[in-house]
């Protein structure tokens, strides 16, 4: 990619969107549309994903990349950096969840990887003023509005002690709709999540869009 393809504005609009019952105020730029008529697959990863799993999980995403659907994601992560290179060469749509404003470094060169018009999405509980943040206070927002506006939640691997297990411990809504790797890494995990295989993408995906449909009726 050349450097001229960098070359976004950023558009900052505001609006309220419903999320599980409630309006929330949100900053975003791009195409809406992307969490609003397609089913959204959210993705929280761990930082510290253990290796089978990582593997694991770019060839689960890989089946995914040309599904019609939304991957949800704040893209931080070493592993979800991982996810998001593999969607990259896909046409499944991608929203961008960020713990910061809009005008914070970076984020141009994020939303140019995708058409801002059609399958890219920035989005924000942060106005464009903020561009730092409490580094627990900030991903912690930023992964409830991410969960909030999913249908489904797909978190690979999740440590029992972790930022993700305790926003899952604290918000049932969140943790009926998570799924998990099948995979022995997980099996300390002692939350009801509901697991799937790389072999049965199939379960996954008529999950979220059953959870689509619930939304939208």
């Amino acid at each position: 990619m050349t450097s001229d393809s960098y070359k976004i504005e950023i558009e900052t609009r505001k609006t309220c969107i419903l999320l599980g019952g409630n309006k929330k105020e949100v900053y975003y730029d791009g195409n809406l549309d992307v969490i609003r008529k397609y089913p959204v697959i959210g993705v929280l990863a761990s930082s510290n994903a253990p290796g089978p799993v990582i593997w694991e999980t770019y060839r689960f995403f890989y089946a995914l990349r040309n599904e019609k659907l939304t991957i949800a994601g704040g893209w931080h992560s070493p592993l979800e950096k991982g996810i998001l290179d593999g969607l990259l060469e896909g046409k499944v749509n991608v929203a961008f969840f960020l713990a910061k404003g809009l005008k914070s470094r970076g984020v141009k060169q994020k939303l140019a990887m995708f058409d801002k018009t059609s399958r890219g999405l920035m989005i924000t509980p942060f106005s464009d003023e903020v561009t730092k943040i409490d580094r627990k206070k900030g991903p912690r927002l930023r992964n409830e509005l991410l969960a909030s506006a999913s249908d489904i939640l797909l978190i690979p691997y999740i440590r029992s002690n972790g930022m993700l297990a305790r926003m899952l411990k604290t918000n049932k809504s969140f943790q009926k709709k998570t799924f998990t790797l099948d995979h022995p890494e997980n099996d300390s995990f002692t939350l009801i999540t509901q697991r799937v295989k790389v072999s049965n993408l199939s379960a996954l995906l008529k999950a979220a869009q059953n959870a689509f449909t619930e939304r939208i009726s």
